[in-house]
């Protein structure tokens, strides 16, 4: 039987040594998103103005100066497992999400930001919380939150690293035709995930190791991740 404090120490110690390459933010307002990508890519000037920094502030960062939820990936595209399952996490909660639900609208909903930890001002500084990742546990030891001690200069290097290409910006939407990424894409990527690390995914009988979220519990988690993925098993037409 493993000591309590034994325990800890090294709970503690494998939060502390996680040192993330890239962190991914998602955006919730894909217009404003847009726009501010187009903007930075484009702008003329050497230094940015206020207004836009001020916008990066607001849609990007959500106005927050502590406590930005992030997530962590591998590498620089958008297919790598830590954007998935970030993307996943961030928008499970959505009643559009449910197998229930009205079929969603096409068009881009959410935008991300893969950002380079490199990126980062000095002043920022992210911390390993997996008790933040609210209600997709798979994506738990991939939550980190930034602390940002100056939003502006932060913002700032948000829009340098977009205009420089060295952070990544991806549209995430429902309809093939017109976005990159899709929604049901970033499904199937985290459910393979799922499948190699859980086994077998029942929703009647989640996997023991399965936690329940904030808000949804474990047999919630898979049932829409399931239908997200549209993976659910139906039955075959003998006369097709």
């Amino acid at each position: 039987m493993k000591c309590p404090i034994i325990s800890w120490l090294l709970q503690k110690f494998n939060q502390d040594s996680k040192h993330p390459k890239y962190l991914v933010r998602l955006c919730r307002k894909p217009t404003a998103f847009t726009s501010l990508i187009n903007e930075a890519i484009n702008y003329p000037d050497e230094c940015w103005n206020e207004d836009l920094i001020q916008r990066v502030i607001k849609e990007i960062l959500e106005g927050e100066n502590s406590g930005i939820s992030t997530y962590s990936a591998d590498t620089l595209d958008p297919f790598d497992v830590g954007h998935a399952l970030g993307v996943i996490a961030e928008g499970i909660s959505q009643k559009d999400f449910r197998a229930n639900a009205k079929k969603r609208e096409t068009g881009c909903t959410r935008g991300s930001l893969i950002i380079p930890v490199t990126c980062l001002p000095q002043t920022t500084d992210y911390q390993f919380t997996p008790e933040n990742n609210l209600n997709f546990y798979p994506a738990n030891n991939y939550h980190f939150d930034l602390d940002i001690a100056d939003t502006k200069e932060f913002a700032i290097a948000i829009l340098n690293g977009i205009r420089n290409h060295n952070i990544r910006y991806t549209r995430i939407g429902n309809d093939p035709k017109s976005f990159k990424i899709i929604y049901r894409l970033q499904a199937v990527i985290t459910y393979s995930y799922c499948l190699q690390k859980f086994g077998y995914l029942n929703s009647f009988q989640p996997p023991q190791n399965w936690a329940d979220g904030q808000d949804l519990k474990a047999s919630e988690q898979i049932e829409i991740l399931q239908h997200l993925a549209q993976v659910e098993l139906k039955s075959i037409d003998s006369n097709s």
